[in-house]
């Protein structure tokens, strides 16, 4: 199937990842002066496997002469090293096309003005082992820091907090709560995370 697959994505413009930004700009274009929206641009990238289309790989230059490889299994490692140092650049040139993706976001951020009432999360759910401690992927206990040591960035307009970081716990949960008082709901009682922006206050 996924070789089938990128047969309709000869090009970037087809890519299922600049689809998608695309259909998030068009969103932000469309009701750039509405009120009151949400939108989540859910990128499965970068995920194996780990395609994207040659000028982003040759940003990576390397020497390689083995078989394809940028799909590892869910598994001990076992290849060459030679084969792992390939699927580690196969995986650099897909998150550099994750960077353009963002960046393109955060142009159309700048372009509609958007800063002073829209908030902004990015984050992921899950890291991924490029053959760090023995391993391909995920579902290894113990759960390494590759793995649940996750980048997220938060741009809350309440605040006006910018160019800073901060070493206090955040979690998946805590989008949530943050989000729903941003809207100025308030989270339902079984929910276990905190919105962020109380954190900043303390």
């Amino acid at each position: 199937q996924d070789a089938v697959n990128r047969r309709y994505m000869t090009t970037e413009a087809e890519h299922t990842q600049t689809r998608t930004v695309d259909a998030g700009i068009e969103f932000l274009d469309t009701n750039v002066g509405a009120d009151e929206w949400l939108l989540q641009i859910e990128l499965f990238d970068p995920h194996e496997p780990f395609f994207s289309h040659q000028h982003y790989k040759d940003l990576y230059p390397h020497d390689y002469d083995g078989p394809e490889f940028d799909w590892p299994g869910y598994q001990k490692v076992t290849e060459p090293a030679a084969q792992v140092e390939h699927a580690r650049m196969e995986y650099a040139a897909l998150v550099t096309m994750c960077d353009r993706s963002l960046g393109r976001v955060l142009d159309a951020m700048d372009e509609h003005d958007l800063w002073d009432d829209t908030m902004l999360i990015v984050n992921t759910d899950h890291g991924f082992l490029l053959g760090e401690h023995g391993w391909w992927a995920k579902s290894v206990q113990p759960w390494f820091n590759e793995l649940v040591r996750l980048p997220m960035f938060l741009w809350d307009p309440r605040s006006g907090d910018a160019d800073t970081r901060r070493g206090e716990l955040a979690q998946t949960i805590d989008i949530a709560p943050t989000v729903l008082r941003f809207f100025g709901l308030e989270p339902t009682p079984d929910m276990l995370g905190q919105d962020l922006a109380l954190r900043q206050e303390k």
